[in-house]
């Protein structure tokens, strides 16, 4: 259980051989290719080809195809689980990955007909879309039996437009006699009239009113300006025969339009059974994709190719067996140089390797650390069962993420992902049992509640809700009991680096600060009838001698020494405050506990008899729900905190490289491993 030992892996093969041994090493997936900095220097020989053109075809077909596999989905209505994501891919041996290769051709077809149907589609839609805007303006007028555009006769003047808001005839005159009248001057003759004219109300509608006005030709200009002072507006885009000429078009368009739609779609999902082809269409794609943008990056001479990275030494000596049975090359295997960086990768058991993640996350590892993940997963699965702390909460997580496992057999980071969350479930049971809270106390709260007894369930320890102080020791001294392995963790690197004096002085100068303070503290709590009041402070003043004896070694001058070391002593606050912030433990526990026993005291205090079991039920259900995603969360977050900031903090350097391997980075399908 610690940092994988790394080796430098260069490859030298033929030409011709190329693709052939970059897809071997895809399959493979233990090579960290190393990717150049510059280009190669003209006079070595060595040149680069050139892949973009490849890539970018085979990006534009990889888009169609999932554009093409997104829209069987669409539109042959298949409704994926919200467990499908959790899945894991199907195995396939190199006969079967070559038997699916000789119908890419075919499935590439398929997808090509989808691209083509779907281009219809979303040249259709905007189409019936912009003919319906043109139908809405143009429909108020389907009662219209003359062109939108008609002006009338010699003798009579047609006006045709619309007013906002609904009017009749009655309210347009008085309104046209209004304007009119307020346009005459004062000192004009009394018998000016609005001229005589004829209206019809083609339409009415809240926002819209659309008429035709007839008068002589000679009163056209009157009944025009006056028209438009209460805001008559002529179409914008006015027919040249009845309304109903242009509406039937637009229809028969709109018809058109989405039955060529429908079809589409129809013919889409007709093709739900090429979904699977399709799927290994992607996957092939995407490996292409890969392969040939690792070929871009690596170096060619006039018949041979260079490619070098780093790989787990542990699986060196089946890497390159398999090269050399099958190709002409040459391997040259090294350990990693002092400047090289090597990337880091963890190898544990699968008790500890489902929090490798967390690692990861924070930083991933150097030479030079490390590895915590063996200390670090018993204390994270340690302080998330204590944050969450119900054995129910914890059953749940228990019985859902080995349904999942045993189930959908999920890979890589989503299966370590759930034993993670089955073993700070199986920590929760356990911390839910010591505390008596399961749901709650619902087994209390159900027995008075139903059945009038005073049944529960006792804590095999203390219930934190009535002993507090218990707990918040409990969760100090276990952040205290936290911070010094990370102490020994920091004494076990440096000793192994060969720093022994700073491991000595660094970290057992503390370690004595702490003895003498515990000396103390224990005396103070538990009377043992030994001096350790006595003997305690000398002890952590001997630990405190020691620092500022030590810790300012490395300034060259005395002053410098001196002060360097009566600095370090302020340390001691941080390791104070590191402490305190392990208070979370209790008051994540105690939150839980108590919002579960609100929820089921809500649920039993309403009605009475078969009315309160009707009102339990969706309040338990949805309480302890709502309670389970918050607490679980609140627990994530903060046992992360507790590992990055006061954790780490004390021994992990961390800033390296991930270890990234070329691999199949394949959705659906893996290649089953070879024996």
């Amino acid at each position: 259980m610690a940092i994988v030992p790394m080796k430098h892996i260069e490859i030298v093969a033929m030409q011709r051989d190329a693709k052939k041994v970059v897809e071997l090493l895809q399959r493979e997936g233990v090579v960290d290719l190393t990717e150049p900095e510059n280009e190669p220097d003209p006079d070595s020989g060595l040149s680069m080809i050139p892949t973009s053109a490849s890539l970018s075809q085979l990006e534009k077909n990889l888009d169609m195809v999932r554009s093409a596999m997104a829209a069987i989905q669409e539109y042959a209505h298949i409704k994926n689980s919200m467990l499908a994501g959790l899945s894991g891919r199907k195995e396939l041996n190199l006969d079967e990955f070559a038997a699916k290769a000789d119908d890419v051709e075919k499935s590439l077809k398929v997808a090509y007909e989808i691209d083509g149907l779907i281009r219809t589609i979303d040249t259709e839609t905007p189409a019936i879309m912009h003919v319906t805007h043109q139908l809405d303006h143009v429909l108020p007028w389907k009662d219209l039996d003359i062109p939108m555009m008609y002006e009338g006769t010699a003798r009579v003047a047609c006006l045709i437009g619309s007013i906002q808001g609904p009017h009749t005839e009655l309210t347009l005159h008085n309104a046209l006699l209004t304007a009119f009248e307020a346009s005459v001057p004062a000192d004009a003759d009394s018998t000016v009239s609005f001229p005589d004219y004829e209206v019809e109300i083609v339409s009415v509608s809240k926002e819209l009113t659309c008429l035709c006005v007839i008068c002589h030709r000679n009163d056209k200009a009157t009944v025009e300006e006056t028209l438009r002072k209460i805001g008559f507006t002529i179409p914008s885009d006015p027919t040249r025969h009845p309304p109903a000429h242009r509406i039937a078009r637009l229809q028969k368009r709109i018809a058109e339009a989405e039955k060529t739609v429908a079809e589409a779609k129809e013919k889409i999902a007709a093709h739900e059974p090429d979904l699977p082809g399709l799927e290994f269409l992607s996957d092939y794609l995407l490996m292409r994709h890969d392969k040939y943008e690792v070929l871009g990056r690596l170096f060619f001479s006039s018949k041979t190719v260079v490619m070098d990275g780093f790989m787990p030494a542990k699986s060196s000596e089946r890497l390159i067996s398999r090269l050399e049975k099958k190709y002409t090359v040459a391997v040259e295997l090294r350990d990693p140089l002092e400047d090289e960086e090597v990337p880091g990768e963890f190898d544990n058991n699968a008790f500890v390797s489902p929090v490798e993640d967390i690692v990861q996350s924070y930083s991933p590892p150097t030479t030079r650390d490390i590895d915590p993940n063996p200390v670090m997963s018993f204390f994270y699965y340690l302080f998330f069962g204590m944050m969450l702390s119900d054995a129910g909460y914890g059953l749940i997580m228990v019985v859902g993420t080995l349904f999942v496992v045993l189930r959908l057999k999920p890979e890589g980071a989503t299966r370590k992902n759930m034993f993670k969350f089955m073993f700070c479930g199986i920590s929760s049971v356990v911390w839910g049992l010591m505390f008596g809270s399961f749901f709650g106390n619902v087994v209390n709260a159900v027995g008075t509640a139903f059945f009038n007894s005073d049944v529960s369930l006792d804590a095999l320890w203390f219930n934190p809700v009535e002993k507090p102080m218990e707990m918040l020791i409990l969760s100090l001294l276990l952040g205290f009991i936290h911070l010094m392995a990370g102490l020994v963790l920091k004494f076990i690197n440096m000793w192994k680096h060969g720093d022994r004096l700073g491991a000595i002085f660094d970290v057992g100068s503390w370690w004595v600060v702490f003895t003498g303070l515990g000396m103390m503290i224990i005396n103070m709590a538990i009377p043992t009838g030994l001096p350790l009041d006595r003997i305690g402070p000398w002890v952590a003043i001997a630990g405190a001698a020691a620092l500022v004896l030590t810790q300012g070694r490395s300034s060259p001058s005395i002053p410098g020494k001196i002060l360097g070391g009566l600095g370090s002593l302020y340390g001691i606050s941080g390791y104070f405050s590191d402490t305190l912030s392990y208070s979370r433990l209790m008051a994540l526990g105690l939150v839980t506990g108590i919002v579960g026993q609100v929820f089921n005291t809500i649920g039993t205090v309403i009605g009475s008899g078969f009315v309160r079991v009707l009102v339990f039920i969706p309040v338990f259900l949805f309480g302890h729900a709502v309670n389970l995603g918050i607490s679980a969360l609140g627990a994530y977050v903060h046992t992360n905190r507790l590992q990055y900031v006061e954790f780490f903090s004390k021994f992990y350097e961390g800033g390296g490289k991930a270890f990234a391997p070329f691999s199949t980075r394949t959705k659906h399908f893996k290649f089953k491993e070879e024996k």
